[in-house]
């Protein structure tokens, strides 16, 4: 577990702006991936796509090409001028949304959202990279949690264009217009300056990744052997990610199956996740912080907890009256718990990863997250909704996502199990210091 190298403890000149603009790439990037499950019932209808070919779609077509290529970019992200790294990919997923918006079908859509993940998969890597550069560790989970709030508000104002200008405008020109934004924000990204590498950490204690790809994917499997905490955090954000996979979903479920207007639903659904999305950023950001300076188990013990309350309502919300207040109760707790997710554990792996293998270790998490996560919840779901489907099922889609919300339990357990080698991890640090001091 690294330690900073000096007393410096404030972050670095410029970080609070940098964050900002990371922030608002974020916003961007997740209005970009969920505007597709945003007007799913939309684009379902008019490309006439079944359940699996949606899933397709919002699962293994997009995140296969952005995991693969994560890895890519991690080492990437470890080696150049990360801003201008940025910048490449925010150009081409931006040109693809605009051509997302002349498909006419499957093999169209599916082509451009290949792509898309390719241009996507250099945000994250390049961008923690740089936020561990410019906050010391005591303000990492914060930072991770408040450059995630670009999920409850890219995501949730995805959902709000869908229902407030798809009526007016249509989905196709929500696209153009996405696209073109982007970029406009190219020419900020290629002057910005890069952060200095390694300023709040010790000397790692492995090589630099210089070997080629493999070279390096084997130094962070050597770094998550010697680390189990590490090892099981990230097993614990691939479950995480299977429930947030079958979301692409939620906006089919609640128009067939809840019996919601699409454009209604989309507005309130959105503002919630907003609204809700941000709480549960600013509580898994600082709470988790605060609860690893004072209890034992640190960050990880900190979600675990959480989860351990807050998931029993979420397995029975799938079968809440829309006209109870716990349907809404429910669906606002599921925002919180998607976003309070990011704070914690990415802090924790930042934490646990030497400084020059950050961009890959993160590109190697994402890697699991999205393919396995993501792309298995989304396409599983769909099969199961068809399959459900073909077996007369009366609701299938809610059977569906029920079937993949109970595989994410399993994330409890997982973090429950890295907090406990977390802290012993921590104690075996503060024992050998003190026989050095002493």
């Amino acid at each position: 577990m690294n330690q900073p190298a000096t007393m410096e403890q404030s972050p670095v000149k410029g970080a609070n702006a940098l964050l900002t603009l990371l922030i608002v790439l974020n916003i961007l990037n997740m209005v970009d991936r969920n505007l597709i499950s945003s007007f799913g019932p939309q684009i379902t209808t008019e490309l006439g796509l079944t359940d699996t070919q949606f899933g397709y779609l919002t699962g293994l077509l997009f995140v296969f090409f952005y995991a693969i290529m994560g890895l890519f970019v991690g080492r990437l992200a470890d080696q150049m001028h990360r801003p201008r790294l940025i910048a490449a990919g925010l150009a081409l997923w931006s040109l693809l949304t605009i051509y997302s918006g002349t498909a006419k079908n499957f093999l169209q859509i599916g082509v451009a959202r290949m792509f898309i993940g390719v241009g996507e998969a250099c945000l994250t890597p390049a961008s923690m990279s740089m936020l561990s550069d410019s906050f010391p560790q005591r303000k990492r989970g914060l930072a991770s949690g408040l450059y995630y709030l670009g999920l409850p508000l890219g995501a949730g104002a995805s959902f709000i264009v869908a229902g407030v200008f798809g009526p007016k405008i249509g989905w196709r020109n929500c696209f153009y217009i996405l696209g073109a934004l982007g970029l406009l924000l190219l020419p900020l990204l290629l002057i910005w300056r890069d952060p200095q590498r390694g300023k709040f950490d010790a000397p790692a204690p492995v090589e630099e990744p210089a070997g080629g790809m493999m070279h390096s994917i084997k130094l962070v499997w050597g770094v998550s052997r010697r680390s189990p905490a590490l090892a099981w955090a990230m097993i614990g954000a691939v479950f995480m990610h299977l429930p947030i996979g079958s979301a692409q979903f939620v906006q089919l479920w609640l128009v067939r199956e809840r019996g919601f207007d699409a454009a209604e639903i989309a507005i309130t659904y959105g503002s919630l996740f907003i609204v809700f999305g941000i709480i549960g950023s600013l509580i898994g950001g600082a709470m988790s912080d605060w609860y690893q300076t004072r209890y034992r188990g640190g960050r990880l013990r900190f979600f675990a907890l959480y989860l351990l309350i807050t998931t029993p309502l979420l397995l029975g919300y799938r079968f809440v009256s829309p006209d109870s207040p716990v349907f809404y109760i429910a669906m606002c707790v599921g925002f919180m718990n998607f976003l309070a997710f990011y704070g914690p554990v990415f802090g924790t792996v930042q934490d646990l990863t030497p400084a020059k293998l950050r961009g890959i270790t993160t590109a190697v998490l994402l890697l699991m997250c999205n393919l396995v996560g993501l792309g298995l919840g989304a396409v599983v779901t769909g099969i199961l909704s068809d399959v459900y489907s073909t077996a007369g099922a009366a609701q299938p889609l809610t059977y569906a996502l029920l079937s993949v919300d109970v595989l994410g339990v399993f994330t409890i357990v997982s973090f429950f199990i890295g907090a406990y080698y977390w802290q012993k991890e921590k104690d075996a640090i503060a024992e050998d210091n003190s026989n050095k001091s002493g």
